[in-house]
């Protein structure tokens, strides 16, 4: 029987900061994107407010791989992972609401 080579600690949380990257990456370009657009209306109103949503869940989503490779490599303790509430950068909050 061989040994199968194990992976360091780390490996896991560094593939979610992988993909917390990317998703960083996809929401810059969205708002990038949506501002260079020439188009004018409401029509073209409407088109930069759904890009713009799309881009703050690339965002949220990013978040989540953040705290979850942070709680992998042992960062957050406690019941809770250390985190309550956070601002998206559109100001809305989100987290856990209040019992």
């Amino acid at each position: 029987m061989t040994d199968v080579p194990r992976l360091p600690p780390s490996a896991p949380a560094d593939g979610l900061r992988g993909h917390c990257a990317a998703l960083r990456s996809h929401a810059h370009r969205l708002r990038a994107g949506a501002a260079a657009l020439e188009w004018r209306g409401p029509q073209a109103d409407a088109f930069r407010a759904e890009v713009a949503a799309l881009a703050d869940r690339c965002a949220r989503a990013a978040d989540g791989f953040a705290l979850a490779a942070a709680q992998l490599d042992g960062v957050h303790g406690g019941a809770h992972g250390g985190v309550t509430t956070r601002v998206t950068a559109a100001g809305r909050s989100r987290g856990r609401p209040p019992r």
